[in-house]
């Protein structure tokens, strides 16, 4: 019975082939993060596992004995019976002979592990591009944040101080004043608690990368998603089927047993004469192997399962692409109606400053527009960082790892 299904083809090694992309115009020094970040990675147990499994099967698809020697002792003596003093000695080993296809076989399954180990290594860098692109993009928004605080407690602390000097020369009341201190301990307070949060994506970020410095030219260039079949995560997903279906192919191999072979020495005696021998013995088994079937069967199934996860994955990062693209595309018009409203807040601001001095308008108009621009300040900063963010989250989900601009 011949097992062929159109989506169950064995991957070559070409679909393995993982030459990084240059996926940014990144700096040196940020590209660098990426080691220390991989130095720390929890799964680089899981590689070293692999790595001993194809080192395992490597030498073992080396050896001619296709498993355990067996040693064998034989006596025989008649003293109990017969006592016509006679005595039989041997021994031998006994293992198992690889037959041709037995033997490609399991070379397949230790390349498949080979293609593993390296299909592995890939994947963790590029999970840990995933981790290092949200570092960096968590603590450039928080320093944004922390910076924008700064500033508008620096525009509040001048305009109390404006205020102070109309209250002293009688030109405005002390509820003025009052208002504009309870504006400055406002942003005092969000102050703070902005460096709180800046503080924590500090923390994390140098206990991932070793480092407490932001670094230059964070911002990478979108690009279009590579190939899905050499996309980081399906080429592991591909790794494991193809391991599978090498698994499949020794099993058919195995569908009749090995052969034994048998080597050994013998020693006759008898009261008139002793005698001494070289014994050398091929066993090979007929018919096949009663549990081939089953066994056969079940790895179909495992086959057949593992292509449902690989197609479900592509779909997944189909969709996923699509969505990072939607949210570039968002971004990228956010910035331009952001820029927009802080362009006219400023306007604004301007105006009910003067309005102010010439005593046209009440602190509580002047505080209200200063807020207003210091919120569009932000959201128009925080929209840059945002579509600097969604690129580099575009191209992470779009299979590309992060590397230095060539």
């Amino acid at each position: 019975m011949k097992f062929t299904h159109p989506r169950l083809i064995i991957y070559s090694l070409t679909l393995l082939w993982l030459a990084p992309v240059p996926a940014s115009a990144v700096s040196m020094d940020f590209v660098k993060l990426l080691d220390n970040i991989i130095a720390q990675q929890p799964e680089q147990q899981v590689r070293k596992g692999v790595q001993e499994v194809y080192n395992a099967n490597k030498e073992f698809s080396d050896s001619w004995i296709a498993g355990d020697v067996d040693l064998i002792v034989h006596h025989e003596n008649d003293s109990l019976t017969d006592n016509d003093n006679y005595q039989n000695w041997q021994v031998g080993v006994e293992f198992p002979l690889w037959l041709p296809s037995q033997k490609n076989a399991q070379k397949q399954i230790a390349n498949s592990y080979g293609q593993e180990a390296t299909a592995q290594q890939t994947y963790l860098r590029w999970l840990a591009s995933d981790t290092l692109r949200k570092l960096v993009w968590r603590f450039q928004t928080a320093k944004i944040k922390v910076n924008a605080a700064r500033s508008s407690l620096k525009k509040s602390q001048d305009l109390e101080h404006k205020v102070a000097q109309k209250v002293s020369a009688g030109e405005s009341p002390r509820i003025d004043l009052l208002l504009a201190k309870k504006a400055v301990l406002k942003q005092q307070n969000q102050l703070v608690q902005k460096q709180s949060a800046l503080t924590i994506a500090q923390n994390l970020f140098q206990k991932w990368t070793q480092s407490r410095q932001l670094p230059k030219n964070i911002k990478e260039r979108p690009l279009s998603p590579i190939v899905m079949e050499q996309h980081p995560k399906i080429v592991k997903l591909l790794s494991g089927l193809q391991l599978s279906q090498a698994q499949l192919q020794k099993t058919r191999s195995f569908k009749q047993d090995s052969p034994r072979l048998f080597l050994g020495a013998q020693n006759d005696k008898d009261r008139n004469s002793e005698n001494s021998s070289l014994i050398f013995e091929v066993s090979i088994p007929l018919g096949m192997n009663p549990a081939y079937s089953p066994k056969l069967a079940a790895e179909k199934r495992n086959i057949y399962e593992q292509q449902a996860i690989v197609d479900r994955a592509k779909i997944q990062l189909e969709q996923t692409i699509f969505k990072a693209q939607q949210t570039l595309a968002s971004a990228k018009q956010g910035i331009h109606f952001s820029k927009q409203q802080y362009d006219i807040s400023q306007q604004a601001l301007r105006m009910s400053e003067t309005a102010y001095q010439l005593g046209e308008t009440n602190i509580q108009n002047l505080l209200l527009v200063q807020q207003q621009t210091a919120e569009a300040k932000l959201n128009y900063q925080l929209i840059q960082a945002r579509s600097g963010q969604a690129i580099a989250n575009l191209n992470q989900v779009s299979g590309h790892i992060l590397e230095a601009q060539q």
